[in-house]
């Protein structure tokens, strides 16, 4: 007996001469691990399956304890093959899946998150802006994950946030300049552009996400609001940020 379970692989590991170590996103039980056996051997069982960002239907044996799923075959849904030849987009989506592997625990929220993921692919590879989808997609997807920020008045005050802006890195929210005395930190200062582009990237649907353009240093401005909450929230910086600097151009 099999299980069957849609799934986006998120990263590949070789095990001796012939097995691969697969951790993939699943959107009932979220971020898994399972081991296929003989894989770089068996074309039958894994037919241009095992690489990451792929979207797959795995097939896994009926659990007999612990915590590795063993994988019987695969089946190749989406490759992705566009977003994989242009370097940016494959930056943002290397990105935005590692981040959907950090959110997607507890199980409950594994579909929304999974949901979000597998969107944002197909967008990447049907041409939407980069920078527009990659600061919607990790919104929604910290959203999805309990983390989503609180854009739409100061944490402090409740009133519509008056400059000069910052935002609450342990908080995650902006502040007015008047209110942020006294609050934990760290702060970083949020220019007033910048806030109503992530209030927008937070808000706006799917579709009009073509619509949100934003110049290079309101991008920086985000990304790097990003990127610290993250490093403040899970310990650490994601490991993807320096291949999307490196293959954005970014020094």
């Amino acid at each position: 007996m099999s299980i069957q379970t849609p799934a986006i692989i998120l990263t590949i590991k070789d095990i001796g001469e012939a097995d691969r170590l697969v951790t993939f996103l699943t959107p009932d039980r979220g971020r898994v691990t399972g081991l296929a056996k003989h894989a770089k051997k068996s074309r039958k069982r894994f037919p241009n399956v095992l690489e990451p960002l792929n979207r797959v239907e795995f097939y896994l044996s009926a659990r007999t304890g612990g915590d590795l799923e063993f994988l019987q075959k695969g089946e190749l849904i989406r490759a992705y093959s566009s977003l994989r030849r242009d370097l940016p987009r494959l930056g943002a989506a290397a990105l935005l899946a590692e981040l959907a592997g950090e959110l997607a625990s507890p199980p409950e929220a594994a579909a929304p998150i999974f949901a979000a993921l597998e969107n944002a692919l197909a967008r990447l590879e049907n041409g939407l802006p980069v920078d527009s989808l990659l600061i919607s997609a990790a919104l929604h997807l910290l959203k999805s994950g309990g983390y989503g920020f609180h854009l739409g008045a100061c944490l402090a005050c409740g009133k519509e946030p008056a400059p000069p802006l910052h935002f609450s890195i342990p908080r995650g929210g902006v502040l007015c300049g008047a209110c942020r005395g006294g609050a934990p930190g760290p702060l970083l200062a949020l220019n007033p552009g910048a806030w109503k582009i992530l209030r927008q990237a937070q808000e706006m649907p799917p579709d009009r996400l073509a619509r949100l353009i934003l110049p290079a240093w309101q991008r920086d401005q985000i990304l790097a609001l990003i990127r610290a909450f993250l490093r403040y929230h899970l310990g650490r910086d994601l490991k993807s940020w320096s291949f999307l600097k490196k293959v954005s151009g970014d020094k």
